[in-house]
């Protein structure tokens, strides 16, 4: 891959795409330190369901893809990390007390989702990852901001299903406990189209892979 900046760049812009409520956080870093290298180079950033991602991926209407799930036969793909299916509910439920839960445990459960930020199939791909082959769990939607919508948790109104690499940014009054289950741990991937990504794409990608390195 090509890190170099081209030596007639006037302006460049890169449009990566983002699975919603599992990448951004984790990806800030990178995004910045890709901005670094240019200041005038335009990056937009777009979240989106992971089915709309592989289809703009597919139309050149985003140069990168994250998104949780196995590699794609017709993409290049590069490992970024690991996560877990975790289930967060208020430290009095009576869950709360056992170190894991097990997708039986959870089957009769009530789960909030949010409406907000893709939250319906984020709440999917999760529930899939734990039940493959049974429906999703039942949740209520809510029109609720994902902040606001734990806030509702920890009051003890239902659960959420969230991810590992999420944790950081939850609030301090959940209680949030590993499902114990093969199909809990997934991995995240970028996906891109060309064998050899120009730059600023392949800038991105080296940095992206430098991190799992440090």
């Amino acid at each position: 891959m090509d890190s170099a900046i081209p030596v007639s760049y006037t302006s460049v812009e890169l449009a990566v795409g983002l699975f919603a409520s599992i990448a951004p956080e984790r990806l800030g870093d990178e995004l910045l330190a890709l901005a670094r290298t240019c200041p005038s180079l335009g990056i937009g950033v777009h979240e989106m369901p992971r089915a709309a991602l592989l289809t703009a991926l597919e139309a050149n209407k985003i140069q990168l893809a994250v998104m949780p799930g196995p590699e794609r036969p017709s993409l290049q793909s590069a490992l970024l990390w690991v996560d877990r299916v975790m289930v967060a509910m208020a430290k009095d439920h009576p869950l709360a007390a056992l170190p894991v839960v097990t997708p039986e445990l959870l089957r009769d459960q009530p789960f909030l989702v949010s409406r907000q930020q893709h939250g319906s199939d984020m709440h999917r791909f999760l529930s899939h990852c734990i039940r493959p082959l049974m429906p999703a769990l039942s949740g209520v939607l809510l029109d609720l901001s994902p902040s606001r919508l734990m806030a509702r948790v920890a009051a003890g109104d239902g659960l959420a299903l969230v991810c590992r690499s999420q944790m950081d940014g939850l609030r301090d009054d959940l209680a949030v406990l590993p499902v114990d289950y093969a199909g809990a741990v997934f991995p995240v991937h970028a996906h891109w189209k060309a064998e050899q990504p120009a730059w600023p794409l392949s800038e991105l990608i080296r940095i992206l892979l430098a991190r799992d390195k440090d």
